[in-house]
């Protein structure tokens, strides 16, 4: 035949078009950018602004080699800043500059899509590192800049386009719902991520406590866990949430109860005390899971209990998880100790001299090992102790003596550490626990939350005479508020400033929208999608009932759907119009620059001047002459569509051209 046509897609995109495809890009990293190394992140930015140059330069496809080569460096940084170029961060890291990297291969419209397509899988990545409401929006925001954009390939104008893309998001927005309700769920996230062996948790408490560690952490308004109680809650005062037992100290550092010494089997015995039911939506804390004291029943799947009653994920993973747990509330555990486990729990290293002999003369004084405990308490009330976020430096092999009898001023890390030091000099084994210590309870949402404010750490005595373990809390002996009312108002009033950013109904309804998106999003796993299908009544229904039910559902949320496209289709085509310019693109070619002024009577003619002899697309082009320029009568519109239908199928001998 006499023409080549070549293919629409193999067309270079408006520079506007390569411009807005590259900002997509930069949006769709942005929360990449809180979570990546820095050094990765520097990359990006370089290698996305040069695009950016490139594009106003009209340089389109850059030569392969150079690309080559900018790839195996990216891998190199990579490795270097990671140690790896797989696994979650690794893999989001290449994943990142390899896109950026297509972009120089954007040569052709076809490349330009393919970018975009690749820009689906790093938003969705985005989803591993953060799940908060933020991120939903943002990724709502970000499907609909890569609709806009692949609009604006198509040809459309900016405006159009928004409008067409709008359109088209917020009409999948109920099959998105469909789908994310009905599709099977697994017991856990599938976002769950392990973490690397040794790991901790990027927010929360670490395994390790020194002065300062505790108060650093209470500034900080990082979400914790959302908490709902299966009846009524406890009071205030009983909530220690205990997540780790510090048993090793140095002098001048507290460290996690070591692995020889969390078997959680020997001499343990049941906690006296009302029993709680409650559910729980925690982070890991460095392997740990807050949990209200003292764990009872049965353990849900994936945890274990350590020595203490610590309970631990058998498997540490970033992200949230939800746990239905049961509390023996009390202030003893009752257990017996081994001749190991006693002398380790009364370990001391050398120094603080002074206020190991203070306690020494108390215990040759107290005839029971309450009475101890008692002195010590009454040595802070009445010694002139005080409860501050930024007391003086006590560090060092005598720290606990400058506090003891120097400063005077401490946070509960001060306290819990004095306390347990001098417990273990008069003889009685004794162990720092930090965790969590009350909450805020949210009523228009019905449940409590624990943040980063309230962190707190305290001391467990084991008292021989009653083989227990007894919880003590030495900070409330010189601020008796921080159980009762929060950290706030315990402190003095000039540090209370910190805290009161974070009371006001913003804050309140960001923390209530927060618990439900944790509830019915994040963690809507096996366990909530039976909650929900029994409260629509399809708790009973069979399996064919359900598949019946979610099909319909399914179906009612694709209508809308059926109902746009079809709609856009026959808003797009204008059948005489469209007929025409299919025909003269099939034998003539997009390019050819006399296309827009060829008429139909033009075409016949070309058509016998070539040999080519069909007389059905004569046919249709006459009627189109003679619609267009001698009908006496308006064409209806069905006419026009079936015109159309005709001129397709009649060019289907001819697809072989295009």
């Amino acid at each position: 035949m006499f023409i080549q046509n070549p293919p629409f897609l193999n067309h270079q995109p408006r520079p506007s078009v390569q411009l807005a495809v590259l900002l997509t890009l930069l949006w769709a990293a942005l929360p990449l950018g809180l979570s990546l190394p820095a050094g990765i992140m520097l990359l990006f930015c370089v290698l996305l602004a040069v695009r950016f140059l490139l594009v106003q330069l009209r340089i389109g496809k850059v030569s392969l080699p150079l690309v080559l080569l900018l790839l195996i460096a990216s891998a190199l940084l990579v490795w270097q800043q990671l140690g790896t170029v797989i696994g979650r961060d690794g893999g989001i890291s290449f994943l990142l500059l390899m896109i950026v990297l297509k972009a120089y291969e954007g040569g052709t419209r076809r490349d330009w899509q393919v970018l975009l397509l690749a820009m689906l899988f790093l938003i969705g990545s985005s989803v591993l590192l953060d799940q908060s409401p933020l991120t939903g929006l943002w990724v709502l925001s970000s499907l609909l800049a890569v609709c806009l954009c692949f609009a604006m390939l198509g040809g459309l104008p900016a405006r159009q386009a928004f409008g067409r893309s709008l359109s088209a998001l917020l009409l999948t927005l109920p099959l998105m719902v469909v789908l994310f309700v009905t599709v099977p769920r697994k017991n856990e996230p599938l976002w769950r991520i392990p973490q690397t062996q040794g790991g901790q948790a990027k927010t929360g408490l670490s395994n390790t406590m020194s002065p300062g560690s505790i108060s650093n952490l209470v500034q900080s308004d990082e979400h914790v866990a959302n908490i709902t109680f299966s009846g009524t809650a406890p009071d205030k005062r009983q909530m220690y949430w205990r997540a780790i037992i510090m048993a090793e100290f140095d002098g001048s550092t507290w460290r996690a109860l070591p692995e020889q010494l969390m078997d959680n089997s020997v001499g343990r015995r049941a906690v006296a005390g009302r029993t709680v039911s409650y559910q729980i939506v925690v982070r890991d804390q460095a392997g740990a899971l807050p949990a209200l004291d003292y764990p009872s029943g049965a353990l849900p799947q994936g945890t274990v209990m350590r020595s203490g009653d610590i309970i631990r994920a058998q498997r540490s993973r970033e992200g949230l998880r939800r746990l239905s747990l049961q509390a023996s509330l009390g202030e003893q555990l009752p257990q017996s100790l081994t001749t190991s486990q006693y002398s380790f729990y009364t370990r001391l290293p050398g120094g603080n001299e002074r206020t190991r002999q203070l306690a020494a003369g108390w215990a040759k004084q107290a005839g029971s090992s309450r009475q101890i405990i008692k002195r010590a308490l009454d040595y802070y009330r009445r010694n002139g102790f005080s409860y501050t976020l930024q007391p003086l430096k006590t560090e060092g092999r005598d720290g606990v003596d400058a506090f003891m009898f120097g400063s005077k001023q401490g946070f509960c890390e001060h306290y819990a550490q004095s306390f347990v030091v001098m417990m273990r000099a008069a003889g009685l084994p004794a162990r720092v626990v930090t965790g969590y210590l009350g909450g805020e309870y949210f009523e228009n949402g019905g449940f409590w939350q624990l943040r980063g404010r309230d962190a707190h750490a305290w001391a467990e005595v084991w008292l021989p005479e009653e083989e227990s373990w007894l919880r003590v809390d030495p900070t409330t002996a010189v601020s008796e508020m921080r159980a009762a009312g929060g950290i706030q108002q315990a402190l003095p009033q000039a540090e209370q400033q910190v805290f009161e950013q974070n009371n006001g109904n913003w804050q309140r309804w960001s923390a209530t929208g927060q618990y439900y998106w944790q509830q019915w999003v994040v963690n809507y796993d096996q366990t909530r999608q039976n909650h929900l299908l029994a409260s629509l009544g399809l708790a009973n229904f069979g399996r064919a009932a359900l598949l019946l039910v979610f099909g319909l559902g399914i179906l009612l949320a694709v209508l809308p759907l059926v109902w746009w496209w079809r709609r856009g289709r026959r808003q797009d085509i204008r059948p005489l119009d469209d007929g025409l310019n299919l025909i003269k693109q099939t034998l003539l070619g997009r390019d050819d620059p006399k296309l827009p002024g060829i008429t139909g009577s033009e075409l016949v003619r070309l058509m016998a001047d070539n040999g080519m002899q069909d007389e059905k697309l004569v046919a249709l082009l006459k009627q189109y002459e003679h619609w267009r320029y001698a009908s006496d009568r308006p064409v209806s519109e069905r006419e026009q569509r079936v015109w159309f239908k005709q001129v397709k199928r009649a060019l289907k001998p001819y697809s072989g051209l295009t």
